[in-house]
């Protein structure tokens, strides 16, 4: 714990962004940068306070580097980031300047000390170590409290949520966002040799921004090396439409893919297939900023699934173009969580022209579907990508089997 000696007010906490995507950065340590002795703060005179008021002088005890680790993980999460261990890039942070405004707070009824409260504010000296890149550097403060009395005479929870917030502000500043959720490789352009095996799907158009519940990340997940899934159908016969956007028939049973728009849906839904019918179908889940869609009983012509999530540096193409890829994986990063099911995410180098308005699946090079995407955190933030596999293996965990997996041997 952190302890402040005879040298003591309230803050405001700032919201919490509930959703959170994987970072490609890895937390460092923080370290204290602040001589024993320093003025840290004063017990102020207030009401409810009970004196002596006078300064407190700075002196950290056992437990800081925990407490500190912790705030940098919590305050991440609440500027909607998730640092990613093992990632190249490396956060780490100096403890430069505190201020403690601190209360001996008294009973209401008895009129004795019935422990310490106060609030903090601290400023933090960030680094970025990207080797062999130059070393980015930032600089925010924090303000943290706690109105539970403490009645050891320690500190910590003040401290720490003040370097929560800290942190949380670092990861809500555009340019470390950039930084943490573009590439670690090299920004360069995206280009390839035309895919034939993309010349028969059909045009995905552009969609805004799906959104999806909370989202919280986890450390990597590993992916599976089993066989992918599909019917082997023309790709173009596995595209449906509803309104303005572009699905997928993910499952031979009838089950599709759409991205949530946050539009609400008629019952039934009405979706046109490929050959032009329009069939009725139900919402059966959502989730990932996903709608899973049940079609019919009956065997429908579904994509090809990949299973595996594609290797760094590999091609992906958008759907209907001309074959030239429009991402490379840049970088396997901590999985999505929702639902309590974790789902492989992806770092991609995107074209510059498919930056700012994604589309919401990718294919490789055999016409599989490979990556789809969820929803940015903060505008300007890249866009995340799931591997298929993982949403689809999810879904079929919170829905009821179709009958054709049931009747499957």
């Amino acid at each position: 714990m952190l302890s402040v000696l005879l040298l003591a007010g309230c803050a405001e906490t700032a919201a919490v962004t509930e959703v959170r995507v994987p970072a490609a950065v890895a937390a460092g340590r923080v370290v204290i940068d602040l001589p024993v002795g320093h003025k840290a703060g004063a017990y102020e005179w207030g009401w409810g306070c009970d004196g002596p008021y006078h300064d407190v002088a700075w002196i950290a005890e056992g437990g800081i580097d925990r407490i500190l680790a912790d705030a940098l993980r919590d305050g991440a999460g609440w500027g909607g980031l998730s640092l990613t261990p093992g990632a190249g890039r490396v956060l780490s942070g100096r403890l430069v300047d505190i201020d403690l405004s601190l209360c001996r707070r008294m009973s209401g009824d008895t009129r004795r000390s019935v422990g310490t409260t106060g609030t903090g504010r601290v400023r933090i000296d960030w680094e970025v170590t990207d080797p062999p890149r130059a070393v980015h550097r930032f600089t925010t403060e924090g303000t943290g409290e706690s109105d539970v009395p403490s009645l050891n005479g320690k500190y910590g929870i003040i401290i720490r949520n003040a370097m929560a917030d800290a942190t949380r502000r670092l990861a809500t500043l555009p340019e470390f966002r950039y930084l943490a959720l573009s590439s670690p490789a090299t920004g360069t352009a995206v280009s390839a040799a035309p895919s034939p095996a993309l010349a028969s799907i059909g045009a995905a158009p552009t969609l805004p921004t799906a959104v999806q519940p909370t989202v919280e990340v986890t450390a990597p997940h590993q992916t599976q090396d089993i066989a992918d899934e599909g019917d082997g159908a023309s790709q173009s016969a596995a595209l449906i439409r509803w309104g303005s956007l572009t699905g997928v028939i993910a499952d031979p049973g009838g089950l599709v893919l759409l991205p949530d728009t946050g539009a609400n849906l008629p019952t039934p839904v009405p979706l046109m297939l490929a050959d032009g019918r329009v069939v009725d179908s139900e919402v059966a889940a959502q989730a990932f900023g996903f709608i899973l869609l049940r079609l019919p009983a009956g065997l429908w012509p579904a994509i090809t699934i990949r299973r595996q999530r594609p290797g760094v540096s590999q091609f992906l193409y958008r759907p209907g173009d001309d074959g030239s890829s429009a991402a490379m994986v840049a970088a396997h990063i901590g999985p999505a969580r929702s639902q309590g099911t974790e789902v492989p995410s992806l770092l991609l180098d995107l074209d510059t022209a498919v930056w700012r308005d994604p589309p919401w699946m990718l294919v490789d090079e055999e016409g599989r579907l490979a990556a789809l995407r969820g929803q940015r955190t903060l505008p300007g933030d890249p866009a995340p990508y799931y591997a298929p596999a993982g949403v689809m293996a999810h879904f079929r965990t919170i829905t009821p089997p179709t009958a054709t997996d049931a009747t499957a041997p």
